[in-house]
């Protein structure tokens, strides 16, 4: 069977700054490894402790799912506040 991953990973220091980082892996090879600069001046990147308690709160009453928020919270902090850095790696690499 062939196993796919695509990871996010966002690494911050409490503010509204954070680096994002999407990596792509098959069959235990790194496909692809991208890191964004994200910045906003009004939103903070996901902070998934604060967005899972709002989840608990009043999405899971509505039928919706945790993980579907994350992805687009993710996605829209990705292609609207933030910048790709200069060198994305798209070497194959043995894990």
């Amino acid at each position: 069977m062939n196993r796919t991953i695509i990871s996010i990973e966002v690494q911050d220091r409490g503010g509204k700054e954070a680096n994002i980082i999407v990596k792509g892996e098959r069959n235990n090879q790194i496909m692809f490894e991208e890191q964004f600069d994200y910045k906003d001046e009004e939103k903070y990147s996901l902070r998934l402790h604060l967005l899972k308690g709002r989840f608990m709160e009043k999405f899971s009453k509505l039928g919706e799912s945790v993980g579907i928020l994350c992805i687009r919270k993710l996605f829209n902090d990705i292609t609207i506040r933030s910048k790709m850095k200069a060198n994305p790696d798209y070497r194959t690499l043995d894990k």
